[in-house]
């Protein structure tokens, strides 16, 4: 990115714009004077447009002579001649400059009849990067016979079958249900956040958390529950409607069939575990890139456009209101604020990261090549079992979808060159 210093600057190639001033590494304003012959000759070309098309009183259709139209219509599209002048000498300007746009320019000001003040805001310019990264060591859960019987039964538990519990019944802490209740979560004041008719827990199979679960314990159809979600602060409470406990499967050659061609009841369970390794190896980078994501930020202040940010956030937000949990969810004014703020939040942080990590493999010369696409292809290959040609025509007919793999797998080579080389464990 070239910067711009405060000040005069000359730029020989368009003698109306005038001054380029830099207010902050982010902002940036120029004054535009237009060019009055410009403005003049676009004027007549739009009081010719709208002849064509005007109805006034007196005259035929399209038929009003010049010098009428020009009564009714020329201070309106003088304005709007002069804007369309300037809008086409600002692109000009970021073009000649080569300056990174963030957001949209503004008119602040009108200094006289044919010169203007824009406003504007671009990227930061990243010249370094402190990579003095000091890391908490991430813990990686051990797959112990237990954790792999949790999982076995989680799995078994899709092919359940259920009975309902007799009035008398109550809930036990070793069995699984499902749960029928009315509920409704209120806030600190007995403000309502939530609340739903006939909605289905499932209890003791790991879906909901520990506390809520055991606050169901010894409880029976018609009984009421609360629970106080501390971390929240929120407290849920209703009445249960129905209960179902869950009859499981025993793990035998029979039901192995269910999950694939596996010779005995040990052979899946080896398999199984492997794959529970694989996902806490996933899971322990994933920890570990995002606490480096942190750490990047706390070293690295950047200023970040807020234009940039609403609009990154509003897109989020757009997003989320198509979803099918807030498509009719009846929220408040407030609510949709509180939620949006969140999203701006997410937002800079993700801006942010995404800046340092690109300048990161600028500053390294970290790239992806034609070799590391076509390992990816043939790992795909392996994987999914698809001929290479085949996934390579995938992605050599769907540019954005190539673009976006190269992306992620850039990105992938420059976090896995920050834990190789650059962090420190705490």
């Amino acid at each position: 990115m070239v910067e711009e210093n405060a000040g005069n600057v000359d730029i020989a190639q368009n003698k109306d714009l005038l001054v380029v001033q830099e207010i902050s590494p982010i902002k940036r304003k120029v004054k535009i004077q237009i060019d009055t012959e410009k403005v003049n000759s676009l004027v007549e070309s739009k009081l010719k447009e709208v002849a064509k098309k005007a109805n006034i009183k007196g005259f035929r259709p399209g038929k009003a002579p010049i010098s009428v139209i020009k009564k009714f219509h020329e201070a309106e599209l003088l304005e709007e001649a002069k804007m369309d002048v300037l809008n086409d000498d600002f692109k000009k300007l970021v073009s000649d400059k080569n300056i990174m746009l963030a957001g949209n320019p503004s008119v602040d000001r009108e200094l006289s009849a044919d010169t203007y003040e824009i406003g504007f805001e671009v990227l930061p310019s990243i010249s370094s990067v402190n990579l003095d990264l000091k890391i908490k060591k991430i813990e990686k859960r051990e797959i112990t016979e237990a954790v792999l019987e949790d999982e076995i039964n989680y799995l078994l538990e899709r092919m359940s079958e259920t009975v309902k519990l007799n009035a008398d019944e109550t809930i036990n802490e070793h069995d699984r249900y499902l749960v029928h209740i009315d509920y409704v979560t209120v806030d600190s004041e007995n403000n309502t956040i939530d609340s739903a008719k006939d909605y289905t827990l499932n209890i003791n199979s790991g879906a909901s958390e520990k506390d809520l679960e055991s606050s169901f314990n010894g409880k029976k159809i018609g009984d009421s529950f609360e629970f106080d979600d501390k971390e929240k602060g929120v407290t849920i409470k209703g009445i249960i409607k129905n209960i179902e406990k869950k009859i499981m499967p025993v793990l035998n050659e029979d039901i192995l069939k269910n999950f694939g061609d596996f010779e005995s009841v040990e052979d899946f369970k080896k398999k199984l575990r492997e794959e529970l390794e694989t996902y806490e190896d996933k899971k322990q980078q994933q920890k570990l890139i995002e606490a480096i994501t942190q750490e990047l930020i706390k070293n690295n202040p950047v200023e970040i456009p807020e234009s940039m940010i609403e609009q990154d956030a509003r897109a989020r937000f757009d997003n989320l209101m198509k979803d099918e949990k807030y498509k009719n969810a009846s929220m408040t004014d407030k609510q949709k604020q509180d939620m949006f703020n969140i999203l701006k939040v997410m937002a800079k942080k993700d801006i942010i990261s995404y800046l340092l990590i690109e300048n990161i493999g600028k500053i390294e010369k970290i790239e992806v090549g034609d070799k590391d696409i076509e390992d990816f292809y043939r790992q795909t290959s392996k994987e999914s079992g698809l001929e290479f040609e085949e996934i390579k025509k995938l992605y050599a007919n769907d540019k954005e979808n190539y673009e976006n793999l190269k992306n992620h797998m850039l990105e992938e080579k420059i976090y896995n060159f920050i834990i190789a080389n650059k962090i420190s464990y705490v």
